[in-house]
């Protein structure tokens, strides 16, 4: 299945996005074929109708984008109990080394809605991690999953004591608080004047709440007045 799955990649090669691709993933070790999204997206709707646990087992340890993004979509849609998609996820989440397999697979997660208490578990151990695409992976779970009435404090809350150094950790960190402006918008006004955030993360936050479609043109020049200089 594993080679087979290797041949099927090249045959859908785009030299132009795998030059394209591989320039916005800054990651010289990733190895990418340039297979588009949507591609992927299928071929892994079609393992997870077939024998997924096995195409999981046979994986081979490499850095091709495109095996680890396919293994995340696989373990992330397929049909099984949330402990085994939680058992698979504690193996993989360790294994990421860029920001759109984050981001990808955070988004996709099969009844996460449904499990919030269970799969908040995993994400404050992602987040301890002390790991960058970990820390990032359960920040940007936290945003698609925990933005309602129920979690809002403790996204703010996990976001505000977050203090990783890593460029990516503190790029989800902007993208989740511009998300919780977009939903509670006095509420993280408010938690923006009182921050504990680094100047960096912070001003990144306000350019995502000003670059959102969703912010009205007065709330944006309202929170231009609130950049922190240095």
């Amino acid at each position: 299945m594993y080679e087979n799955l290797l041949t099927e990649l090249y045959s859908k090669a785009d030299e132009n996005y795998r030059i394209f691709h591989k320039r916005l993933l800054a990651n010289e070790e990733i190895e990418i074929i340039g297979v588009r999204t949507p591609i992927l997206r299928s071929i892994a709707k079609n393992i997870i109708k077939g024998d997924w646990q096995s195409f999981l087992s046979e994986y081979e340890e490499n850095n091709i984008y495109e095996i680890t993004l396919l293994r995340g979509m696989v373990i992330a849609g397929a049909k099984c109990s949330f402990a085994q998609r939680a058992e698979y996820l504690r193996q993989f989440v360790p294994t990421i080394n860029n920001w759109a397999v984050c981001d990808m697979v955070s988004g996709d997660i099969k009844d996460a809605g449904k499990y919030r208490q269970e799969l908040m578990g995993l994400i404050y151990m992602w987040i301890k991690s002390g790991r960058e695409f970990e820390v990032r992976f359960g920040i940007v779970t936290l945003m698609k999953y925990y933005i309602n009435d129920e979690y809002i404090d403790k996204v703010i809350a996990v976001c505000d004591h977050e203090k990783h150094q890593g460029y990516y950790v503190k790029m989800a960190l902007a993208w989740c608080l511009s998300e919780c402006f977009v939903k509670y918008r006095s509420k993280t006004l408010y938690y923006l004047k009182v921050c504990n955030l680094d100047t960096f993360t912070y001003n990144k936050t306000l350019q995502k709440i000003c670059e959102s479609t969703r912010v009205s043109k007065g709330d944006k020049g309202l929170i231009r007045t609130m950049k922190r200089k240095g």
